[in-house]
């Protein structure tokens, strides 16, 4: 958003004056100040000049929002989302309140506030005066609130009108593939790969992830990593695949932790780190993750059982109950919360409660456990039969006896 150098309480504030900066400056020689610092690049020293005019002048809104620019390049963006708001009430219609909506919108999305950057994007693009970077900011918090349609759903059309367009190549392509549409994905990563792009080695890599080709998705992720070291996701697809498919859990732990210092509102990084280090036993360590991807995405039962589940360990119980009870209501069949709840209402001298979920924690492994055996049952027929027919006898032939 451009400096304001421009009318307050009617009167012209000239940006190139300069001002003393003492106790009972004029409110024109303040704003000057102000102006001239935020310019030069002295933010902290252009809030401090912005906060004293809005002493003296407090209902000017244009003022506010370039108080809350500071603020948002400081990395302050709870402050910066107070004055933008503010400033709005001061602002109605126009290119100006267009301007501050669209940058409440973008530090929502930095302050990792995406429900809320959300509604703001919505509510541009509704408006019709969204600009591109508006309808890509939204389509990234949809694919960050793990609503895949709805990106597929907002960038569609766009991409029909653009092949080229790589920004939106990149997140329709991500949004298709978490939604298994692989062969619409693969035309989308087609147009991103045709110069080598980071993001196409990205979208490849997910691509194979799908397929469970572990080496191949490493190969195409470390030119992903060698085209921008700070491409997003890159190290988070890494951890998946060491995780998963190697079962390496501290070279997993480590690529969570390369995500998060690029992007530390990646839910699924802080998620994964949080589980790792509460399965090995470090709660104190893995709570301010989970705690954060909580924040991130409110309501999520993954977050929910993992977070309640470190609050138990560490004797938090008042904090970990209604977590694993809502998540028992959400999944019934999910065996873990079950067995957490149990000591829960055991510590708690709950006695029939806990007796109650010891029981339908038993009777779900036992369910569990009888499924397995089931499966392999019809495995090994499967196979027998597959034996009898290449063997040119009857698939339902006994075997010969020992």
């Amino acid at each position: 958003m451009a400096l304001l150098g421009a009318a307050v309480c009617g009167v012209f504030f000239a940006a190139s004056r300069p001002a003393s900066g003492q106790v009972g400056e004029d409110p024109e020689a303040m704003l000057s100040r102000a102006v001239i610092l935020h310019q030069t690049g002295d933010l902290e020293g252009a809030a401090a000049a912005y906060e004293l005019f809005l002493r003296a002048v407090p209902g000017a809104s244009r003022v506010r929002s370039n108080l809350g620019a500071v603020y948002a390049g400081l990395g302050r963006y709870d402050e910066a989302i107070e004055q933008y708001r503010r400033a709005l009430t001061g602002e109605e219609g126009g290119e100006t309140e267009l301007s501050i909506r669209q940058n409440l919108s973008l530090a929502l999305y930095k302050a990792g506030r995406f429900q809320e950057a959300a509604s703001e994007a919505e509510r541009l693009l509704a408006g019709g005066g969204a600009s591109r970077d508006t309808l890509l900011l939204l389509a990234d918090i949809d694919l960050r609130l793990g609503e895949e349609e709805k990106v597929i759903a907002l960038l569609t059309p766009v991409a029909a009108d653009d092949a080229d367009d790589k920004a939106v190549a990149y997140l329709l392509g991500t949004a298709l593939l978490a939604e298994d549409e692989v062969e619409t994905a693969e035309r989308i990563i087609e147009r991103v790969l045709r110069d080598d792009s980071p993001e196409g080695h990205a979208l490849f890599a997910t691509l194979h992830l799908k397929r469970r080709d572990c080496e191949s998705a490493l190969a195409e992720l470390e030119k992903a990593r060698a085209g921008n070291p700070q491409l997003r996701t890159v190290n988070y697809l890494s951890g998946v695949c060491l995780m998963q498919e190697r079962s390496d859990w501290a070279g997993a732990a480590a690529a969570f932790r390369r995500e998060i210092a690029i992007d530390p509102n990646h839910f699924e990084s802080n998620l994964f780190l949080g589980n790792l280090l509460r399965q090995e036993g470090r709660h104190e360590e893995a709570l301010p993750y989970l705690v954060h991807a909580s924040r991130l995405r409110s309501g999520d039962v993954a977050v929910d059982y993992s977070l309640g589940a470190v609050y138990l360990a560490l004797g938090r119980d008042a904090e970990a109950q209604p977590l694993l009870e809502e998540v028992a209501a959400a999944v019934p069949d999910h065996m873990p919360t079950h067995r957490w709840l149990a000591v829960l209402y055991t510590r708690q001298g709950r006695t029939e409660e806990a007796a109650r979920e010891r029981a339908t924690a038993g009777r779900l492994a036992q369910e569990a456990e009888s499924q397995a055996f089931q499966g392999v049952k019809e495995s090994m027929s499967e196979l027998l039969e597959q034996s009898s027919a290449g063997d040119g006898e009857s698939a339902s032939a006994e075997p010969p006896p020992p």
